[in-house]
C-alpha cells in the first residue's frame, strides 16, 4: 500500500454509470454456443474447416488498430459483453446509442471473419437487444493475436460455462471496464497498468513447493508523483467466509516473501468486491478476526466504492 495523499475532500466523485449488475445473475440459467447460425471456420469446436496462415495474414492485413483492440481484450478477459467493449473500445461516438451501434457492426465483422463469436444467450434476455451479446475468442482469433505480437498466450478451447464461471468472469470485466473509464474520465489520474488472469498471478515457495496466488486483476494507477497498487478480487457472495480468509492467508503468506516488496517496494492493497453492505460487513469481521495482529493488507468494499477508493483513498473503515 502507498502513501498517496488524496484529493481534496469536497471534491466530487462523478455518480457511476449504469452497469450490470451481475450479483443478481440467474445461476440457473443455461449458456451454450449457437448453432443456428451460419458463421465462417474459426477452429476448434467451431467447424471443422481451418482457416490458413495465409488467410490469416490476409485478414490482419484488412483489420485496423481497434479491430485488434477488441480481438485482444475478447482473449485477455475470456468473455465480454457488447456494452462492455461499446465502453472500452468507442468512446468518440456522439451519443451512447450511436457508440453501441457502431461497437455492433463492428462486432459482427469480426465473427464474420471467423475471429470471435458469441454465446447463444443474452445477458438481460432478448430485450437486452445486442448489448446483451457475449463475446469471445475463437482459435483462428488467438492465432491472428500470435502473428501480429509473436506472443505466445494459453490456447483456450471453446467450452460451455457454467452460469458461475461466466457471471464471475463478466463481473471482473465489469470492474476492469469501470477503472478504465473513471481512470480515463479523470484529470488526475491514470491507469498504467491493468492485467487479468492469468497474467496477473504471482509464483512464491512454501517450504520448497512452488504455490500460486491468483487474483482476478492487478493494477496501477498513478496519480501526480504518487502510485498505488491494487490487486482485486471480485466476489459474488457464492463463497462461504471461510474460504475466503483461506484465500486471505495465501496473500499474507506471499506478503511475508517479500517478492512484490523487491520490485516496487510496497505492496498492493488487496480489495475484495463484494455485491451488498452485508456482505461487505460479514468479510470485514472474519477478516480482522482472523488477522487482528498482522499487517492490514485487505479493503472490503461494494461495486459503487471503487472509484471513490482509487480516486480518493476510500474509508479507513473498510481496510481489514
Amino acid at each position: 500500500m502507498s502513501n498517496r495523499t488524496t484529493f481534496q475532500d469536497g471534491e466530487k466523485v462523478p455518480k457511476s454509470r449504469m452497469t450490470p449488475d451481475f450479483s443478481k445473475f440467474n445461476v440457473c440459467d443455461s449458456f451454450c454456443k449457437s448453432t443456428t447460425d451460419s458463421k465462417p471456420p474459426g477452429g476448434d469446436g467451431e467447424d471443422c474447416r481451418r482457416i490458413s496462415r495465409q488467410q490469416l495474414e490476409e485478414i490482419s492485413a484488412r483489420l485496423g488498430e481497434r479491430d485488434f483492440q477488441i480481438i485482444t481484450s475478447v482473449q485477455r478477459y475470456r468473455y465480454m459483453m457488447t456494452s462492455q467493449l461499446q465502453r472500452l473500445h468507442f468512446t468518440d461516438a456522439a451519443t451512447p446509442a450511436a457508440a453501441l451501434r457502431a461497437a455492433s457492426r463492428t462486432l459482427k465483422k469480426l465473427r464474420e471473419l471467423g475471429l470471435i463469436d458469441t454465446l447463444s444467450r443474452r445477458i438481460g434476455g432478448v430485450r437486452a437487444g445486442s448489448g446483451g451479446l457475449v463475446w469471445h475468442i475463437t482459435h483462428a482469433g488467438e492465432r491472428l493475436i500470435y502473428l501480429r505480437t509473436q506472443t505466445l498466450t494459453p490456447t483456450k478451447r471453446f467450452f460451455e460455462p457454467s452460469p458461475y464461471f461466466l457471471a464471475h468472469t463478466l463481473a471482473v470485466a465489469e470492474v476492469a471496464v469501470q477503472l478504465t473509464e473513471f481512470c480515463r474520465d479523470a484529470k488526475k489520474l491514470k491507469l498504467s497498468v491493468m492485467q487479468p488472469e492469468p497474467e496477473c498471478w504471482r509464483t512464491y515457495s512454501e517450504y520448497g513447493a512452488v504455490q500460486s496466488l491468483k487474483p482476478d486483476i492487478f493494477a496501477i494507477t498513478v496519480s501526480g508523483q504518487y502510485e498505488d497498487r491494487w490487486f482485486l478480487e471480485v466476489d459474488l457472495d457464492t463463497e462461504s467466509p471461510s474460504k475466503i480468509v483461506a484465500k486471505c492467508e495465501k496473500y499474507h503468506k506471499y506478503y511475508r516473501t517479500g517478492l512484490e516488496q523487491q520490485e516496487a517496494e510496497v505492496f498492493p492493497l488487496t480489495v475484495w468486491i463484494v455485491p451488498t453492505s452485508d456482505r461487505k460487513e460479514r468479510l470485514i469481521s472474519h477478516i480482522r478476526e482472523t488477522f487482528q495482529h498482522q499487517p492490514k493488507l485487505f479493503a472490503v468494499i461494494t461495486k459503487d466504492e471503487l472509484e471513490h477508493l482509487v480516486r480518493q483513498g476510500g474509508d479507513e473503515r473498510t481496510l481489514c
